[in-house]
């Protein structure tokens, strides 16, 4: 009668080993999938940050080379915001095909002459994103 008691014990023993392989494979497994949720999420808002800076490089360099557009008034009204798209969707839109789909667009907006320190125009640009979880 003794065998009959080990080897219920050694069953026991290896479903309990199991059980605690399997526990520790559902967490690695839960903690790789947050981490890269959470890193495709960091790359969206890495990526629209650029998208922004990229728009005021933009609005920059038209103001720097006085090249208005019927879109980019000479004398205002200030402030007025032009926006950056993959495709174009209005008149004034500007087209950026190289923009990353988790971007829908970036809004480029141009203040009024001496707005910001005295003698410049301030630009500023908001990127808007979207984030898609894997």
């Amino acid at each position: 009668m003794p065998n009959r008691d080990k080897k219920g014990m050694i069953l026991f023993i290896v479903i309990g080993i199991i059980m605690v392989v399997v526990i520790l494979t559902t967490v690695i497994l839960g903690a790789a999938s947050n981490h890269a949720r959470l890193t495709q999420h960091q790359v969206s808002r890495i990526q629209a940050q650029y998208a922004a800076k990229a728009g005021v490089i933009y609005a920059l360099d038209k103001l720097r080379r006085n090249d208005n557009a019927a879109c980019w008034p000479p004398g205002g009204p200030f402030p007025y915001t032009i926006v950056m798209r993959r495709s174009v969707l209005a008149a004034c839109d500007v087209i950026e095909p190289a923009l990353p789909n988790s971007i829908s667009r970036v809004d480029i907006t141009v203040d009024a002459p001496g707005s910001g320190v005295p003698g410049t125009q301030k630009v500023s640009a908001t990127a808007t994103y979207t984030y898609t979880p894997l």
